[in-house]
């Protein structure tokens, strides 16, 4: 999306929801700043019945200097309309008639629930409005002063619950952003009413346990209480695995919390959300939103809260584990595959960061930690999956071949340097390699869905599906490792 084109209109209307939350007002604001330094009239409305009545989001729009009028109609003068963090046509938010001549623009971080069109622009997979107008903007090379990064970043806090919900490395971008701390505690600290407070006091009074994970169900209330009664429900002694979910206007906003490596919270809310919605975060902090109609669309008859409880059921059993080194797998049964000399790339990190340095590597795939050393490098693989491997065991299998490497994915991974914040685009010290002569392991397919602890880390694992590839390198099985199903057929061929 254009948003240069879209600045050459004079008189721009930016209409939240019908109740406006600090996503919305954070991603319109920003917006709104943007279009005004072009010389564009521009208002920030929304509809619906009540205003906005919620301390923190008041004190939000005080502190910030932020202007949102509550209107029954548009100017008539209105040339582009823009809805942000929703869908014109959607329930959720007024429909106001427009001039025949005006333009319209949609924003959003939900799943379609419209017919898209060129003035769309959909990311679901984003947690939040606000990390898809800031990734707009930083496209754009505009200059985001403070207030604007205050407005975003707190829009992401709020639809994070307290940012335990990051879904794609974009959130987490946002995430590291400088910001008015200050500002922000008092932001926080204003979250809950008094009537919030015995919401969540009757949440917790009642539990249901489904194959080992608590659930607690709540009133319709703001999505970011959920956070709240999640983080407590998580303290109880006997509570591995939570899900704390509530109803909204159009589907069901969901929390989770996980204090076993067994599972991790942004799985689970994968899988509960699968089809229906969009669901993410970290090991240990989680979120997601059904929509009724995905609801409808997967399950038929059965009802949001039958439908949570169902896919947790099937959670509950659809993975086997295996530990690496601690297990009674026989690899010296499997067949026998060689890995084609496919070229990839390796980064080295302690050319990236001094030595000694605390890094996190940031991918589409999550977040690793590892140190810049002489000995860590950092692989690149076929779908530019970012990966430590010890440099003996580099050179022990590829050869470098040092051209530079093209990258191929959609979010390039970065580097960042866990004290300083500093970032680096890994690529920039990537070199291509292939593998080094025959690189034999010992393969099969999975039948079921299952999670690998490998020796590299053995807090967190990595899941397979049916259809999925467990291996272990030929002479070594005390590790061994999952390979999707299209890459291991695209980069392994069966030894005769």
């Amino acid at each position: 999306m254009d948003l240069k084109r879209l600045a050459k209109f004079k008189r721009i209307i930016i209409q939240c929801h019908d109740v406006p939350d600090a996503d919305a007002v954070g991603a319109g604001f920003a917006l709104q700043c943007y279009f005004r330094s072009f010389g564009a009239d521009v208002s920030l409305v929304y509809g619906g019945a009540a205003e906005i009545r919620k301390p923190s989001l008041l004190l939000m729009l005080n502190a910030l200097g932020i202007e949102i009028d509550h209107v029954s109609e548009l100017p008539p003068d209105t040339d582009l309309l823009i809805t942000i963090d929703c869908q014109r046509g959607a329930g959720n938010v007024r429909h106001f008639e427009l001039p025949d001549t005006a333009d319209t623009v949609v924003i959003d971080h939900h799943k379609p629930e419209i017919p898209e069109h060129s003035g769309t622009l959909m990311r679901p997979n984003l947690a939040s409005c606000s990390t898809l107008v800031w990734d707009m903007l930083e496209k754009e090379n505009y200059r985001m002063e403070g207030r604007v990064l205050n407005a975003l970043y707190y829009g992401l806090f709020t639809d994070t619950n307290g940012l335990s919900e990051l879904r794609h490395p974009l959130d987490r971008d946002l995430a590291d952003v400088p910001n008015d701390t200050g500002l922000m505690r008092k932001l926080k600290n204003a979250a809950i009413t008094g009537d919030e407070l015995e919401l969540m006091s009757d949440a917790l009074q009642n539990r249901e346990t489904i194959g080992g994970i608590s659930i607690f169900g709540v009133k319709p209330c703001d999505a970011n209480l959920l956070g709240f009664i999640s983080d407590i429900a998580q303290q109880v002694v006997d509570v591995d695995c939570c899900v704390v979910y509530s109803m909204q206007t159009h589907g069901v906003k969901l929390s989770l919390r996980s204090s076993v490596s067994e599972i991790m919270a942004s799985e689970i809310a994968a899988f509960i959300c699968r089809g229906a919605g969009s669901g993410g975060g970290t090991a240990e902090k989680a979120g997601g939103f059904i929509s009724f109609k995905g609801v409808e669309q997967e399950a038929g008859a059965q009802t949001a809260e039958e439908f949570i409880k169902t896919r947790i059921q099937e959670y509950s059993g659809y993975y086997d584990l295996i530990y690496a080194g601690h297990n009674d797998i026989d690899f010296g049964a499997m067949e026998l595959y060689r890995k084609l000399p496919l070229p990839v790339a390796f980064a080295k990190s302690a050319e990236i960061f001094p030595r000694g340095t605390k890094m996190t590597v940031r991918t589409l795939e999550g977040d690793v930690d590892t140190e810049a050393a002489d000995d860590i490098y950092l692989m690149i693989g076929l779908l530019d999956e970012v990966y430590p491997i010890k440099k003996g065991r580099f050179e022990a299998g590829y050869e470098v071949l040092g051209g530079e490497y093209s990258p191929k994915t959609e979010y390039v991974p970065i580097v960042l340097n866990r004290v300083t914040g500093d970032r680096c685009d890994v690529f920039a010290y990537a070199k291509t390699c292939v593998p080094k002569g025959d690189k034999i392991v010992r393969a099969t397919e999975l039948k079921k869905a299952t999670k690998v602890f490998t020796e590299w880390d053995r807090d967190k694992y990595f899941s397979g599906e049916k259809g999925d590839w467990l291996v272990a390198n030929e002479g070594s099985y005390e590790d061994c490792y999952i390979v999707r199903g299209d890459i291991f057929e695209d980069s392994y061929e069966r030894v005769i």
